[in-house]
């Protein structure tokens, strides 16, 4: 009896320990797990028993990889630092994004990270709402976006899906059809991009970086996010300055010593750099007039796709005519105008009734005076014996200057010709005076004393006297666009923002300085190799001096150790939730050896650093 009291004291002991082994190897799961991961999870979580498991049998490396294979990881953790990398707040505040997508997928796939600066493929969302439009990838966003508002599995190689190349816009319909019912072919004609270079050549990338300014910004940029490195530290004042732009003050509030103290060792390594970029911009398309729509160009394309010339045979088949023959005709037959009849079909056809549509083309027409009317009273204001005393005065004093002062020499002139009969002499002169004068004109004037007197109502009397002056209308170009979309006809085409023998982009020559370097080509040049620079960065490979475009720049920037470090202490962080201090450089070092020994594979890397004791997680920190 007594040995058997034994025996269920121990074995209620060992059960007792078996439980609490089985407590601790799921408190470790579940650590590592969300670290990894980002995501706060409860015990019963499937993928959580797998990582139990592995624990349970001293595996911890084996939990660790199965972790990166989970839709947890890539979903959150992944796209988290993917979104980071795209702005320079390093924000997970802003919209998923092909830059983004691009950093998902070369991790899932287990590709060198180092593609994410380098390679010649993108990717795309699928299963979403006008996947097959282009127009979602290039002149928006809107392919991308779904993937946070509808929590789509990029795990699923079905959803976001590789392209093998990167490509350009040369020009696209601008029609508010989807692709879908697009009959016209394709809505977006593309071509193939001369340069592509990893995120470098995004849309994201491009709209961050390179709108406006001389493409300065992204040389801060790549060195922040990816190097882990402002431009304060690559600064050196010791570099030469022979590749500082045109545009830079060399004595600013006229001190040389200023701009040799305090310009010269950032605008030395910057300025060096930026020529990578020298042929790219994010420009404005046009279909004659300026537009909303943006995207990333390069400039060899722009001119090897020759679109400039097939923009101009666009201008002269579809917007000259419109504009010689439709605008002028609107003017002139108002509702009876082939503009007029147009745009109401057009409307139409978008789901309006016809009241709608007739109503909302007729607001355009308010702001464009009707010859008729114009005409009607003129002839009226002639009628009165007062205005015909009023107009001999103004004709016997054409030249005086009080009156060339009151009614402008040109409109004057109209009135003392001899040319003409009378009546189209003192037409002439209302007419320019209606125009010039607007509201403070003679017919202007007249017509309110008309409608005043008839009582018509405020806001009918205000839109009669506006469409008079033609107060608010558009110039040509912006009346035949919608004439041109309500055809199907309106196209549009990159800016022509690049010289035409180089391909530089035009803005990276702007300033005066007459000696600053003038950019001919894409070539750079890397101004942080001195002294102690060289090590800072431990530039390695072909490109470490510098090279030819932007495939280059990301060769120079991914071969060097500081790109390895950097994301070492970007996953560091992530997964340890605690600053990488530089009191830790041996630590930062470490990491980032082995980030390139495993291949520059990022999922091992997370795995690396997770397991690693400084980072604590496996020790319960």
């Amino acid at each position: 009896m007594r040995g058997y009291k034994y025996l269920v004291v121990v074995a209620s002991a060992l059960s007792v320990a078996n439980a609490n082994a089985a407590d601790k190897d799921m408190l470790k799961a579940k650590r590592l797990y969300e670290r990894m991961t980002g995501v706060k999870v409860s015990s019963t979580k499937p993928e959580l028993k797998k990582v139990v498991e592995y624990i349970s049998q001293n595996n911890d490396r084996a939990a660790a990889n199965y972790i990166t294979t989970t839709p947890d990881f890539l979903n959150v953790q992944v796209k988290n630092l993917s979104l980071r990398l795209s702005n320079k707040d390093e924000s997970v505040k802003v919209p998923f994004n092909d830059f983004s997508a691009l950093i998902v997928g070369v991790v899932r796939d287990n590709a060198d990270f180092r593609d994410v600066l380098t390679a010649n493929y993108s990717y795309e969302v699928r299963g979403v709402a006008n996947d097959t439009d282009e127009r979602t990838r290039f002149i928006n966003q809107n392919n991308y976006t779904p993937v946070e508002s509808t929590y789509l599995d990029m795990t699923n190689k079905s959803v976001l899906v590789k392209n093998s190349s990167q490509k350009l816009v040369k020009n696209f319909w601008d029609t508010a059809l989807t692709q879908a019912n697009f009959q016209g072919g394709q809505v977006v004609t593309l071509g193939t991009h001369p340069e592509p270079a990893g995120i470098f050549t995004t849309r994201t990338f491009a709209e961050r970086n390179l709108s406006g300014g001389t493409n300065r910004r992204a040389v801060e940029f790549s060195l922040k996010q990816f190097l882990c490195v402002s431009m304060a530290e690559a600064a050196d004042s010791s570099a030469s300055d022979q590749y500082v732009g045109r545009d830079v003050e060399r004595f600013p509030a006229g001190d040389h010593n200023k701009y040799l103290t305090s310009c010269k060792s950032c605008h030395s390594v910057m300025d060096g750099m930026r020529g990578a970029f020298a042929k790219m911009e994010y420009v404005n398309f046009t279909h004659g007039g300026a537009t909303g729509t943006y995207s990333q160009m390069n400039g060899d394309f722009y001119i090897q796709q020759g679109i400039l010339a097939d923009y101009n045979k666009y201008y002269a088949d579809y917007v000259t005519p419109t504009l010689n023959e439709i605008v002028p005709e609107l003017a002139n037959s108002q509702e009876n105008s082939r503009w007029f009849k147009a745009r109401v079909d057009y409307l139409v056809s978008r789901g309006n009734t016809v009241a709608v549509a007739t109503e909302t083309t007729r607001k355009t027409l308010d702001t464009i005076r009707d010859p008729a009317v114009a005409n009607a009273l003129m002839a009226e204001y002639r009628a009165v014996a007062a205005n015909q005393t009023l107009l001999a005065t103004i004709k016997t004093n054409y030249r005086a200057a009080d009156y060339v002062a009151e009614y402008t020499a040109t409109c004057l002139n109209k009135l003392g010709t001899t040319a003409g009969t009378a009546q189209t002499r003192e037409d002439g002169f209302l007419l320019c005076n209606l125009d010039v004068k607007k509201d403070q004109s003679l017919i202007y004037a007249f017509y309110n004393a008309k409608l005043t007197a008839a009582r018509v109502a405020d806001a009918e009397k205000a839109r009669l006297l506006g469409k008079l002056i033609n107060k608010g209308r558009p110039a040509p170009i912006n009346l035949a666009t919608p004439y041109l979309q309500a055809k199907g006809q309106l196209r549009q085409f990159p800016r022509n923002n690049f010289d035409s023998a180089t391909g530089v982009a035009v803005k990276m020559n702007k300033g005066s300085y007459p000696y600053g370097f003038v950019v001919n080509s894409d070539n750079f040049v890397n101004n942080a190799t001195l002294g102690s620079k060289s090590s800072f960065f431990g530039w390695r490979g072909p490109a470490s001096a510098g090279g030819s475009g932007v495939k280059d720049f990301g060769r120079m920037l991914s071969d060097s150790r500081r790109f390895s470090q950097c994301m070492a202490k970007r996953v560091y962080e992530s997964v340890c939730l605690k600053k990488l201090e530089a009191t830790q450089y041996s630590t930062l070092v470490r990491l980032g050896d082995r980030f390139e020994a495993v291949g520059y594979n990022l999922k091992n890397l997370y795995a690396e650093v997770a397991l690693d004791p400084v980072c604590g997680v496996v020790k319960g920190e």
